[in-house]
């Protein structure tokens, strides 16, 4: 049989080292025969237990493309994360642009790129930009190519929660306007099953999102399903949100980019439900209400 090398990047950041972990432990006997797992990290030091469990851990820095042909040297397909939020604009995508030429230049001969469930033409369009130059390198580029679309993560839903808890109010631009939120763990599962088998044609979009477009209302009724506190809804201006994410302790910044995600979502940027994780996966994406259960330690009053 052929020996088939997959490579993911950003093995010691959270959807890679993820993405890796499925993959090692869909091979409980080691990666040896016929597959080969390579990870890269521009720190190889925070990845060695996977580098105890068989993982080839390499060092790659995206900012330095003539590093990368060694580091992507030998790989068949690759899982391409997407850098940091802090490195988001040009500087991102001239990092996934290094990346995907060193692909090309290693005969690396499919990539499977995590990106984001949001269009040039989207409310969200400002957030989603280096996704979708990005897309666009990987056309240019002539390399099979396979898309995963993230809805937002489910991650997300826990500083709300607890910004509700604290207060007792869920603030929102839209009560009914829901979010098909996805937890990071299922995102990072789909890209590692996308690694390992053929879908579809190249080029091909995969959105990747939860079981439900979860609404505020929504999210509010789970947390007094799991905590048993009762959390009111409050529709309110992008000024009167924005005054409270400050008065919450929130720098403005951060609380004007709170406003413009909450702005995006209330105009249904999110809402979109696919079945696109359980057929690549045979598996149904999480719930919120078992997500909030998970974490129901962490948010507890108090903690």
């Amino acid at each position: 049989m052929q020996t088939q090398n997959l490579l993911v990047t950003g093995v010691s950041g959270h959807y890679g080292r993820l993405a890796a972990t499925h993959l090692v432990e869909s091979h409980p006997a080691g990666w040896r025969g016929t597959t080969t797992l390579i990870g890269t990290t521009r720190t190889p030091s925070q990845a060695r237990d996977l580098a105890r469990r068989g993982v080839d851990v390499r060092p790659a820095d995206f900012d330095q493309p003539s590093g990368l042909n060694d580091a992507f040297a030998g790989a068949d397909r690759l899982l391409l994360t997407s850098t940091a939020a802090e490195y988001a604009g040009a500087r991102r995508v001239q990092q996934h642009r290094h990346a995907i030429a060193a692909a090309r230049n290693a005969g690396v001969g499919h990539i499977v790129y995590a990106s984001f469930m949001a269009s040039a033409d989207s409310p969200l369009a400002a957030l989603a930009a280096d996704h979708v130059a990005t897309e666009q390198a990987l056309r240019a580029a002539g390399i099979g190519h396979t898309v995963l679309r993230h809805a937002f993560y489910m991650e997300m839903v826990l500083a709300t929660a607890r910004r509700a808890i604290a207060s007792g109010v869920l603030r929102t631009l839209n009560a009914h306007a829901g979010v098909a939120y996805v937890a990071r763990a299922d995102c990072a599962l789909a890209g590692a099953c996308a690694l390992r088998a053929d879908i579809g044609a190249s080029g091909a979009f995969v959105d990747i999102t939860g079981p439900q477009a979860v609404t505020p209302i929504m999210l509010a009724r789970a947390i007094h399903a799991c905590l048993g506190i009762e959390v009111k809804v409050d529709e309110v201006s992008e000024d009167v949100l924005r005054t409270g994410l400050v008065a919450g302790g929130l720098p403005d910044p951060v609380a004007g980019m709170l406003v413009y995600l909450e702005r995006g979502m209330a105009q249904g940027a999110m809402q979109a439900v696919s079945a696109d994780f359980r057929r690549l996966t045979g598996r149904e994406p999480g719930g919120v209400e078992a997500f909030l259960m998970q974490h129901r330690e962490a948010l507890a009053p108090n903690h």
